[in-house]
């Protein structure tokens, strides 16, 4: 894990487990309730923006609106998931890199 991730997950721990969500990482992932979210160049900044626009998305995901009253546009949601990985593709890169370190 990076300085930088370290860091971030100081950070980001107390309020990580404020709202019951289980957090992880290691040098390429953070983890948040098992959702890969893909940190391989991050600063801590980027990173702790990361765990937000998580939260952002999967604890307000019903309730998120913008200063006019509406649902935050699904294009909006999109971004903020933009380097979430699938349990399939996650699997994948970790079939990859164990095959790279044999």
């Amino acid at each position: 894990m990076t300085e930088d991730t370290k860091r971030a997950i100081g950070i980001i721990m107390p309020i990580a487990e404020e709202l019951r969500i289980q957090i992880s990482a290691d040098d390429y992932f953070l983890y948040c309730n098992d959702q890969a979210i893909g940190i391989s160049c991050n600063s801590t900044y980027a990173t702790v923006k990361e765990f937000i626009g998580y939260v952002f998305a999967t604890v307000y995901k019903h309730d998120v609106f913008d200063s006019h009253g509406e649902k935050i546009p699904p294009k909006v949601l999109q971004r903020v998931k933009n380097y979430w990985i699938s349990d399939a593709r996650l699997q994948q890169i970790k079939e990859a890199m164990a095959h790279e370190r044999a």
